[in-house]
């Protein structure tokens, strides 16, 4: 494994210079901030071979560091090679910082902001400041050079009755709706978000009942929903009631522009 492991991270250091780039976020979290991730949209592990539920790796050109919480201060030494990386604290030794004091002013930071809330971009440009400039990635390496990435291993919705629930989903979407206080609509993107409002239930990810998609609710009580039309059970319109919209996921981008 650790032949691997080095091996992957010479590519992507060979991408950070093809790209201008002075060094490369990892984060655990996938496109929906999930802490218990699809074995698909496992990235970290890909890159580092760390399997717990919370890190970050940072890529240099000359260095790397892993960063964990308590929680496996153990376990990552033996996972992530240590002649590879540095091993830090996920929050008393922070990525950001570690970035600001091994790079050289000026240095480009490749980011996939997919992977990180707009919170956490938005502190993380106020920390490096000036020094260092975090670029939004249009495509991620990691994406590319995992060539036996397992195909998605998605489940059928699970309809969750009302009695279950204790309310139906027309009757959250008004509620919610009313709370935009003036905004035209909200993206839900927390998986647990969406199935509690349309009350759906899934097996997409470990440890947790979700499905994955994304949601936008409009101030009028509608929904777009990106999710494969071929994983809705029958029933699943007279389910939600009427006004959710289905969209292919390959379209989010696309019809958000819209």
């Amino acid at each position: 494994m650790q032949s691997q492991i080095s091996e992957r991270v010479g590519q992507l250091r060979e991408w950070l210079v093809s790209q201008g780039l002075d060094a490369l976020l990892i984060p655990h979290e996938d496109e929906f901030l999930n802490e218990y991730t699809p074995v698909h949209l496992e990235r970290l592990h890909w890159a580092t071979g760390f399997t717990g539920s919370a890190g970050m790796a940072v890529i240099a050109s000359d260095k790397a560091a892993m960063f964990v919480d308590g929680r496996y201060v153990v376990q990552v030494r033996k996972e992530v090679p240590g002649n590879l990386f540095e091993y830090r604290h996920l929050i008393e030794e922070p990525a950001i910082g570690w970035l600001a004091a091994n790079l050289p002013e000026g240095a480009r930071v490749g980011v996939d902001t997919r992977l990180h809330s707009a919170a956490w971009l938005a502190r993380a440009r106020q920390e490096v400041g000036a020094k260092i400039k975090l670029v939004a990635l249009q495509e991620n390496p990691v994406d590319t050079y995992w060539l036996d990435r397992p195909a998605a291993s998605t489940s059928q919705v699970q309809l969750m009755s009302t009695e279950l629930a204790g309310r139906n989903s027309a009757d959250k979407r008004a509620q919610i709706a009313k709370l935009l206080d003036g905004a035209d609509a909200v993206m839900l993107t927390a998986l647990d978000s969406i199935c509690w409002l349309l009350n759906i239930r899934g097996d997409d990810a470990p440890h947790t009942p979700i499905v994955l998609a994304h949601a936008l609710l409009h101030s009028d009580s509608t929904v777009d929903l990106w999710i494969e039309e071929n994983r809705l059970p029958q029933g699943f319109a007279d389910h939600v009631g009427e006004g959710v919209r289905i969209h292919s996921p390959e379209n989010l981008a696309e019809n958000l522009s819209a």
